[in-house]
């Protein structure tokens, strides 16, 4: 396994409860990419598509969530702080006629998806501002801490037998000589490991990794800021969402605020015209953050596909033990479960039911 973040970190630990012996490498610690920079907002059944591939994978995984969830605290034996109080999606009035389709589609497929009036999303969250629409309200939906999360699978892999290998940068892999071709040999400063079967599950690092080996995996790094306030009575709700602004309580008097959708930053440090958008936007949801008191300020960068949808799954091509699992953009924590499952079913069976992997495939290198 190449790559510790949460979509690596969670392959392994299906692998390892498959009962197969488990290496992941990371070039730096477990969760320090795109996976430590997120908020963990699984925004599965008020993504705004009525229906397509995206859709039912990002459905599929959040019906997988709960579960994993269990059978790592169950592994671990301690629990973990998933706000199950779901996710509050404000709109306008001029937004809401855009969202009768997807409300129909969730709720024939027999999800719970419900729009509230102004007057009721100041029953559910007092304290939004006044001009509202209305907003939907998913109770399905979740949120949980990316790293825990991460930290956790870590755990219980490790309980399972995978070991883990960090700040171990791949320096070097070889192939066969021949096509169709097999990875032979992964390198690290420290070591040397072979095995039946490699995952490249290291986010911006695969575009490179995979360009060593011949293949073209196209990444673009899209910059993401956020904050964490203290402000007084806040208690564990549900998340709110409007439009890319995310408030997330933590049940400590604690806010995550974020993040923003950055194409063109011209370096990876947080920046102060962001905090300033992010508390302008952040106070014209809820007046009452104008008081409260800034306590972190951060940014990372999410590796999004070019030329093709998000996720990248499957089978490397030209190669007959290589698989890759990377590319999620901004779902990754939500999308974790689903992709593992999936990579689990590829090593073990060569092929999977969990959903059509044309949609997702890596693609040949033109030229």
């Amino acid at each position: 396994m190449i790559g510790c973040g949460v979509v690596g970190c969670a392959i392994a630990y299906e692998l390892a409860t498959a009962g197969l012996s488990v290496v992941g490498i990371d070039a730096r610690d477990p969760a320090s990419g795109a996976t430590g920079a997120s908020l963990g907002v699984l925004m599965g059944i008020c993504s705004r598509q009525p229906d397509g591939e995206v859709v039912q994978l990002r459905l599929k995984s959040l019906e997988q969530f709960d579960p994993l969830i269990a059978r790592l605290e169950a592994d671990l034996g301690r629990t973990l702080p998933v706000n199950r109080h779901g996710i509050l999606k404000l709109l306008r009035e001029e937004e809401v006629d855009a969202w009768q389709a997807t409300l129909a589609a969730r709720r024939q497929a027999g999800y719970r998806l419900e729009f509230l009036s102004p007057g009721e999303v100041g029953s559910l969250q007092p304290g939004l501002r006044s001009d509202l629409g209305g907003a939907l309200y998913s109770p399905q939906d979740r949120q949980i801490q990316p790293r825990l999360l991460t930290q956790a699978l870590v755990e219980a892999a490790q309980r399972r037998g995978c070991r883990f290998f960090f700040h171990q940068p791949v320096q070097k892999m070889q192939r066969s000589p021949d096509p169709p071709f097999r990875l032979q040999a992964v390198y690290t400063p420290a070591f040397a490991f072979s095995a039946g079967h490699v995952v490249l599950a290291a986010g911006l690092d695969s575009s490179p990794l995979a360009e060593e080996l011949g293949l073209r995996i196209p990444l673009q790094a899209v910059k993401g800021q956020a904050l964490r306030v203290k402000a007084a009575g806040i208690p564990l709700g549900p998340v709110v969402s409007d439009e890319d602004l995310h408030l997330v309580p933590l049940g400590d008097g604690s806010l995550w605020v974020g993040a923003t959708v950055e194409f063109q930053a011209p370096h990876p440090q947080p920046t102060l015209l962001a905090l300033q958008d992010l508390l302008a936007h952040a106070i014209g949801i809820c007046p009452a953050l104008a008081e409260a008191t800034l306590l972190e300020h951060w940014a990372g960068h999410r590796p999004r596909p070019l030329g093709q949808r998000a996720p990248i799954l499957g089978p490397a091509p030209g190669y007959v033990n290589l698989l890759v699992a990377t590319g999620h953009y901004r779902n990754g924590v939500l999308l974790a479960p689903i992709s593992a499952a999936i990579l689990r079913d590829l090593v073990l069976k060569g092929e999977t039911a969990l959903c059509d992997l044309s949609a997702f495939a890596p693609r040949p290198k033109q030229g």
